[in-house]
């Protein structure tokens, strides 16, 4: 079996991002596509982390699906045990230092230079391997790197491939416990409008045969504590004024991490229920989801092994996903 070092695992990433990089667009600024250019034609970002059994204890006591009314039914991970899917976003947190942060208070690793400088979580995957688990109270490694970046007229999608290996040190190609594929959006600094409710867009719920659903509301001390388990400082989740003269928001927006992660806590539990896994969910967020309105989770009967699901609140799908057992 042919094993990559870290190293090794660097310089394919290098190779693999210069083959899918974004070309020049015509309309951003040169300083935009010198950005982009080195962005995707950089080597992976490689970290090594601990599965912290507090921090994760700490992720499933804060989760509606497994705090409160309503729960769902899921067993609690302890040390020794394999980390729940999608838990693995509290891991590898962001290494921006406080005076480097973005006005918007989030971390600028990936964030792109103006005009560009609203960031939403847009979507991605996961991908969970079933013969790799990441473990509660193991070592982990993150390889992470940008294969491509569009544009799409006043948006900038980056989106970021990472691979989770349990352990450090060398590692076969296939190894990986987790790959994921996380999409932000960041659009140009245009005009704030007067924050209100508004009606249902055009993204209104037509999910009418759902076989599971989850209904909660969330809370500020929810978001607050997401945003100090992912070591968030982005300021739609805590600061009501920025996030509504700002960025224009009627109210604290909803982490799409914390949406995504219960809708495949919903996914897994029916996984469980029909003795089979979650090998993979593909997420995109179509509508921000606020605070202290009830969001409901469906999910529709299973097709060909897979299912589709929803999160909606007040009419308004704010994601759509589909999830595949095996």
């Amino acid at each position: 079996m042919r094993h990559l070092s870290i190293a090794s695992l660097a310089r394919r990433g290098r190779i693999g991002a210069r083959s899918l990089a974004s070309s020049p667009h015509p309309a951003v600024p040169l300083s935009v596509s010198q950005w982009i250019e080195t962005l995707t034609t950089s080597p992976p970002v490689l970290l090594t982390d601990h599965v912290d059994p507090q921090r994760a204890k700490h992720l499933q006591r804060t989760l509606p699906t497994r705090v409160g009314p309503g729960v769902i039914g899921l067993k609690e991970a302890g040390l020794g045990d394999a980390l729940p899917p999608a838990h693995h976003l509290v891991l590898f947190q962001p290494q921006t230092p406080l005076d480097k942060l973005g006005p918007d208070g989030s971390s600028t690793e990936y964030n792109a230079p103006a005009p560009y400088l609203r960031r939403m979580w847009a979507g991605g995957s996961f991908h969970f391997n079933r013969s790799k688990q990441l473990t509660i109270g193991s070592i982990v490694t993150e390889s992470t790197h940008v294969p491509k970046v569009e544009i799409k007229k006043d948006m900038l999608f980056v989106h970021q491939e990472k691979k989770l290996y349990g352990g450090q040190g060398e590692f076969a190609p296939d190894d990986w416990a987790v790959k994921e594929i996380r999409t932000h959006v960041f659009r140009t600094n245009v005009e704030v409008k007067r924050a209100s409710g508004g009606a249902p867009s055009s993204t209104v719920s037509t999910m009418s045969s759902s076989t599971h659903t989850f209904s909660y509301t969330p809370s500020s001390p929810l978001l607050f504590r997401y945003s100090a388990l992912t070591y968030n400082g982005h300021k739609i989740h805590y600061d009501r004024d920025w996030t509504r003269n700002v960025e224009g928001h009627p109210d604290l927006v909803v982490h799409g991490p914390l949406t995504s992660t219960l809708l495949v806590e919903l996914a897994a539990r029916i996984a469980e229920e029909k003795g089979r896994r979650l090998v993979q969910f593909d997420y995109r967020a179509t509508s921000p989801v606020y605070v202290d309105k009830e969001v409901r989770l469906s999910a529709g009967a299973e097709s060909e092994g897979c299912l589709d699901m929803t999160a909606e609140q007040d009419g308004r799908i704010g994601m759509r996903a589909t999830a595949r057992l095996a």
